[in-house]
């Protein structure tokens, strides 16, 4: 990921409020970007921030860059949380004057202390638990048995193990660099020439497993055996070997689908069609 340099804290804009409380306003985010959107907040509410410290990461569709205080002060409210987008100028965040923290250590040392007495105190309780332990575990182990009884058929019902007939989906938020991306690319698939490319791959197992059972294969099912099944077979071994192929992009998020459907153009009496083969992961080639 391309990060932009430090943008200068005097260049960032602030709008006094009242008192001694002030608004940071979102600084300039690059030539020509005029809007941007946190991807996360490395302070929160309450939080005392020097000068030139880091408040969040901002990301645009070119750039991902650290935005920093101009003034020390404490935050008193966010306004932009995380994955908000955002345009230059709005409210960002809200500062009030306050001196930073002294003697943050020792205060930290009390606590450390505290959970000292209570590892003391856990070997006595634990003596008993230990005598109580030994009698729970005999009826448990009579009862496995008994729960796993039910599950064996359950996993031998499977038609093809190692398969499931699931059909999940995983969500990733797309990043604004990204999302800019896809629509390129969509956009070059009308505006540009796409180009063809073609591998030879060799087809002699293939062609000798169709000549042996292709007179057999007939026979039972009444049709000829082609390659078909074969090359959807190894479309579906790709898919599954690289998901990203077979993700789809909803919205602001790409979906990983952990199963795969494939489309086959078929010559109908009406014409062209194009059924859909669901779950093709689960199908297999019978002979």
């Amino acid at each position: 990921v391309l990060r932009a340099p430090v943008v200068d804290s005097v260049q960032q804009h602030r709008s006094f409020s009242s008192g001694d409380e002030w608004v940071m306003d979102v600084p300039p985010l690059g030539d020509s970007i005029t809007k941007g959107e946190v991807v996360e907040w490395v302070k929160a509410v309450g939080d005392y921030v020097a000068e030139d410290e880091e408040l969040c990461t901002m990301e645009t569709d070119k750039v991902t860059f650290p935005v920093r205080a101009a003034t020390a002060g404490e935050i008193v409210e966010i306004f932009v949380p995380v994955d908000t987008e955002v345009r230059v100028g709005e409210p960002l965040v809200k500062f009030k004057k306050a001196e930073a923290p002294a003697g943050g250590a020792p205060a930290k040392a009390p606590e450390s202390e505290t959970p000292a007495p209570a590892k003391a105190e856990a070997p006595k309780a634990e003596a008993p638990k230990k005598e109580a332990a030994p009698k729970a575990a005999a009826p448990e182990k009579k009862a496995a048995p008994k729960a796993e009884a039910p599950k064996a058929p359950a996993a031998s019902a499977g038609s093809s193990p190692g398969f499931s007939s699931a059909r999940l989906e995983k969500r990733v938020k797309l990043s604004p660099m990204r999302r800019k991306i896809a629509e390129r690319l969509v956009e070059g698939q009308s505006t540009a020439a796409l180009l063809t490319t073609f591998n030879e791959v060799d087809m002699s197992n293939l062609m000798n497993l169709r000549n042996k059972y292709k007179d057999q294969f007939e026979k039972v099912h009444g049709v000829k055996l082609g390659f078909m099944s074969a090359f959807v077979a190894a479309a579906t071994a790709a898919l599954q070997e690289i998901p990203a192929v077979n993700a789809v992009i909803d919205d602001k998020e790409i979906v990983y689908r952990e199963y795969t459907d494939i489309s086959i153009a078929v010559s109908s009496p009406r014409g062209l069609v194009v059924p859909v083969l669901r779950d093709t992961q689960n199908m297999s080639l019978k002979v």
